[in-house]
This record gives C-alpha cells, sequence and structure tokens, in this order.
C-alpha cells in the first residue's frame, strides 16, 4: 500500500529558560493511504506534539523542529513557506483537537465557524459556504437549524461532532484526532468513533488516532505505534502488538486493563514515572520502569530492530531473541 504520509527522523525540542526539553525524539512514522494508524502512549509521551509538527503548529518559540522531514505526497511539510502550507493544512490534513471547547471559538455561531474554513480553500461564497455547513452539520448527526446556535448551546459530545464537522469540511486525505474521545462518556465515544469510521469509508480518509485508550485502538486502528518518552518503541499491525507484544511498556501497558472475566482485587499500573524529558537517559528510556532490564540497557540506547513483517521493536531483549531465533 502507497505511503500517503512519512516521517522521517523527527526531532522537536523545546528551548525554555528551566532548560531543553526532548518532546520527539528521532521518530520514523508511515500513515498509508485508506489506513487507520494508532498512536498510543502515557500523557507526556510526545503524541500531541507529534501531531502539531505534522499541522506546523509548533509554538516558536520555545518549541523548534530541530530535524526531520515529513513527506506528504512528494513534497516535505517542513520545506514549505507559510502560504504553502496554510494551503495545504485544512483541506489536505485537518486535525481534531483534544478539547472541542478550547478549540471552537465562544462568541461566533458554529455555523459560520465550520463556514470560514470552506469559503478559504474553496473559493466559495458567504451563502454558498454556509449552506455547505448546514449539510455538513447534518452529516455529523446535528440538525441544520442549530448551525445558528454558539457552542456553550451544546453538550461535550455535540461539540465534539462540530469539531469533527470542521475537520472534515474540505474532505482532507489524511485527519489527525487528538484523543479525540477523552473528555466524553462511553456512550457518546462509542457513536463518535461509529460516526467517525463511517465518514472515513465516505471521504476515503486516511486517520492518525492519537489516544491512550488501548479499547479504541483495537476499534478503529490497523497499525499502531506505541510511544514513550518522545521516541516510537513498538510497531505494527493491531495483531503484532496485542498477540505479540515484544516491547516491556507494550506489555505493561496491556497488563494495566482489567480483565472483566478475572476476579482482580487491583489494577496492575506500570511503577515507576516517566523520565524528565529535560534529562533522558543515556540508554533505553524505560529502563528505570523495566522488569527485564540489565546492566546493558541503561549504558546503551537500543536501535529499531525489524522482527518480521511490519512488526518493529526498540528492545535489546527482542533483538536477542531474535538473534536466538536465527541461530
Amino acid at each position: 500500500m502507497k505511503n500517503l504520509l512519512e516521517i522521517q527522523d523527527l526531532t522537536v525540542r523545546f528551548h525554555t529558560e528551566d532548560g531543553t526539553v526532548n518532546a520527539v525524539n528521532h521518530v520514523d512514522l508511515r500513515l498509508e493511504d485508506g489506513m487507520t494508524l494508532g498512536v498510543v502512549g502515557e500523557t507526556g509521551a510526545g503524541k500531541t506534539t507529534l501531531a502539531k509538527s505534522i499541522m506546523r503548529i509548533i509554538p516558536h518559540p520555545p518549541g523548534k523542529i530541530e530535524g526531520g522531514k515529513i513527506i506528504y505526497g512528494d513534497r516535505d511539510l517542513l520545506e514549505m513557506d507559510d502560504t504553502e502550507i496554510r494551503s495545504v493544512r485544512g483541506k489536505e490534513i485537518s486535525m481534531i483537537f483534544q478539547d472541542p471547547m478550547s478549540a471552537l471559538n465562544p462568541v461566533i455561531p458554529v455555523g459560520e465557524q465550520i463556514a470560514e474554513v470552506i469559503s478559504i480553500h474553496e473559493n466559495l461564497d458567504k451563502k454558498q459556504a454556509y449552506e455547505r455547513a448546514c449539510a455538513m452539520l447534518e452529516m455529523v448527526g446535528i440538525p441544520a437549524f442549530r448551525a445558528h446556535e454558539y457552542p456553550h448551546q451544546f453538550s461535550g459530545g455535540m461539540k465534539q461532532r462540530v469539531v469533527i464537522a470542521i475537520a472534515l469540511a474540505c474532505s482532507p486525505r489524511i485527519l489527525i484526532a487528538d484523543e479525540p474521545t477523552t473528555a466524553l462518556d462511553v456512550t457518546i465515544q462509542a457513536q463518535v468513533l461509529e460516526m467517525m469510521r463511517d465518514l472515513k469509508e465516505k471521504f476515503g480518509t486516511s486517520i492518525l488516532m492519537i489516544t491512550h485508550d488501548l479499547g479504541v485502538v483495537a476499534q478503529m486502528c490497523q497499525k499502531v505505534a506505541i510511544m514513550y518518552a518522545g521516541e516510537i518503541v513498538e510497531s505494527g499491525t493491531v495483531y503484532d502488538i496485542f498477540d505479540r507484544t515484544a516491547h516491556p511498556y507494550t506489555e505493561g501497558l496491556l497488563g494495566a486493563i482489567p480483565k472483566v472475566h478475572l476476579q482482580e482485587r487491583r489494577l496492575r499500573p506500570i511503577d515507576g514515572l516517566m523520565p524528565d524529558p529535560m534529562e533522558l537517559p543515556a540508554g533505553c528510556a524505560f529502563c528505570e520502569r523495566c522488569k527485564y532490564a540489565q546492566e546493558r540497557c541503561s549504558a546503551e540506547h537500543p536501535p529499531m530492530v525489524l522482527l518480521e513483517g511490519e512488526h518493529y521493536v526498540r528492545c535489546f531483549r527482542a533483538e536477542q531473541g531474535r538473534e536466538e531465533d536465527k541461530a
């Protein structure tokens, strides 16, 4: 399958008065045409910074993309000037932000907010853009007559639908969804995910789904990348990640999910905390929390190793197991 978006060796730093935050560290990632790729990790792993880098909305200063390429089609998004990236952002690549309330302007009716995106990218007049905005609201399950209402008049789930309508208004080829269901209850979450699946099929959109919820990944994604301390530690198909887990961090994430068929009295969290991004260790970033850690892990940084097919892992233990299998 053809790569629609390819991230190569992306590095993002935030230079603050307290020091340099190593937010994204030499990340490689591929989003294929028509694919839903899940990027999973706990808070602070660098997922949102990765998404904002693709959209070219890293606040500068203090943030800076210090290296790498983001290839969309045959062009590097990082090489584009402001005018070029504006023509891509919102039309070719759109983003659903984590908090719908902060993503919407509280003093502009929702219909006008959707129409604004359409009029910028589609060269339609105000009336045509507004009619299209009303059609988009209907498409995400909101009656068109509510287009004149303001964000505070909508529930959390409805606001998220409006944000999705804005993101899909120009039929983008790539949709970046940053924790799109975090603030929603389980019922509304299921409705939003179902709607995103339907719209993906209708528009043929590829989705980069950023989440910490492995249940959402199992439901929505074909491929997964596990992110920890600003780098990808494991990637592969959903089957690889769930059934052939290779990295201890992925193992810990799966182990922390409650099992309804087991009589467990306590959840099993991963001990310890993610390292300070200002002071990342020389070796494996997960070393201090890993039950399999050896001396080598604290001194050397493990490379990304191909296990089989499309299954990659950044772990000496997995690398050693692969060498033993070959022998």
